[in-house]
């Protein structure tokens, strides 16, 4: 995956749209401009396949191999949904088809995304209390179903829209909502078990 886009890649000006400008110019062969959709999705591709695959060093590789077949199949890419919840799909998908190949067990997060390490402004046990309440959460997560937890990674932590998500997981708005529904009211009995709180489940 390219660290950075070329020196040479101009971004669209103002009122264009960013993707579907880059994204035809990538498809006409413009690496510059298919680097620069690379730069800017990179991070939550990245995430998507953590999610899924529960490791580092797979995220990144499978992270990669996403933005290949997002390349070769630019193609067929006809803006019927936004380039974002497009890529994110193929990430989901080629990160599941790599489980279900390998036939990995998924297992926890090591922590909550953004408490990996304690800030110097944090307090020691405050940084402690994120890294307890991020794992809490990710327990939680993996005993969501697959759909569920997937709709509550898309909403909470990816930041999509409604609209992305049910294209982002091929269904109506209707599932979208009922899915982050269930998976709401399930994480937080869960975590009720467990005796922690998190703030922003409802």
């Amino acid at each position: 995956m390219a660290s950075k886009p070329s020196a040479n890649v101009n971004p669209p000006q103002t009122g264009e749209t960013d993707d579907s400008v880059m994204v035809a110019r990538a498809a006409r062969g413009d690496a510059a401009a298919f680097e620069y959709l690379v730069k800017r999705y990179r991070n939550e591709v990245y995430a998507m396949c953590y999610h899924i695959t529960r490791n580092r060093e797979e995220a990144w590789d499978l992270a990669q191999e996403t933005f290949v077949k997002a390349h070769r199949a630019l193609g067929s890419f006809r803006g019927d949904c936004g380039f974002k919840p497009w890529l994110l799909r193929i990430a989901a998908n080629h990160s599941k088809d790599f489980l279900k190949r390998r036939r990995l067990d998924t297992v926890a997060f090591d922590d909550a995304r953004g408490t990996d390490a304690p800030s110097d402004a944090q307090e020691p046990d405050r940084a402690v209390e994120l890294r307890e309440l991020g794992a809490a959460i990710h327990r939680a997560l993996d005993q969501l179903p697959e759909k569920h937890r997937t709709a509550f990674i898309l909403r909470e932590y990816e930041g999509l829209s409604y609209q992305e998500m049910a294209e982002a997981m091929e269904c109506n708005l209707g599932t979208v909502m009922s899915r982050l529904f269930h998976a709401r009211r399930k994480l937080q009995e869960l975590l009720r078990s467990a005796g922690v709180t998190r703030e922003g489940l409802t």
